[in-house]
């Protein structure tokens, strides 16, 4: 059972505690608000109110026992940076911070952060890019420039087999699943014979300039 540590449990925090206790982790999720800390207790293993920019209450904590900390102390960037340090510097394997802009990103990754994430600005990215492609229901960036997208296929798609349209040597794309639009279910991994239905989503992986060629 993977350990995670959330630090801050305003509603970014909390939902992270929430839904990482509902996959079967072991989650201590920690606030110096009582009642932020309350709302979650029913589904974190252990709920604590604490300040944690006190540097003995981590390190009594024991920090290098948890497989990451997700860190998310709202608009209180000083905090943030602070913890991260603490964090860092007592051992911990993964840091995962909130970050209110990407100068405090930078610094807090400087720090000692594994990874940052700006929640609004990523699904503004996210929403921005689903409006404005063709076919195009999400949109998750990933690194170097490759992206997983959710995509309706064209009509011309329809009931032809994967390796007769040949995205992957005309567009360099990869169809990595598909995901039925009536039940929700998902096919991973769809071989060449697979025949596009008319009730598919494609989910694909692939550079943006290639996955937006694909067009209706």
């Amino acid at each position: 059972m993977k350990t995670f540590g959330v630090i801050g449990l305003g509603n970014f925090g909390a939902t992270v505690a929430k839904e990482l206790a509902g996959l079967s982790c072991k989650v201590t999720a920690i606030d110096v608000d009582k009642n932020k800390a309350q709302s979650v207790q029913e589904k974190a293993h252990i709920a604590i109110v604490a300040d944690a920019t006190e540097r003995s209450f981590l390190e009594n904590l024991g920090v290098d026992a948890y497989d990451c900390f997700v860190v998310s102390t709202g608009k209180d960037s000083h905090a943030a940076i602070l913890i991260t340090l603490y964090l860092k510097e007592l051992g911990a394997r993964s840091i995962i911070v909130k970050a209110n802009s990407s100068d405090h990103a930078k610094i807090l990754i400087k720090v000692g952060a594994t990874e940052t994430v700006i929640p609004e600005e990523q699904m503004a990215i996210r929403l921005s890019h689903s409006l404005a492609r063709q076919n195009l229901i999400d949109f998750l960036p990933l690194a170097d420039d490759f992206y997983v997208a959710e995509l309706l296929p064209p009509d011309a798609y329809f009931n032809k087999q994967l390796k007769e349209l040949g995205l992957r040597s005309k567009y360099h794309v990869q169809v990595v699943a598909v995901k039925n639009s009536q039940t929700g279910e998902f096919y991973f991994a769809p071989g060449g014979e697979y025949k596009v239905l008319d009730t598919d989503v494609l989910i694909v992986l692939g550079k943006e300039e290639d996955i937006i060629k694909i067009k209706g």
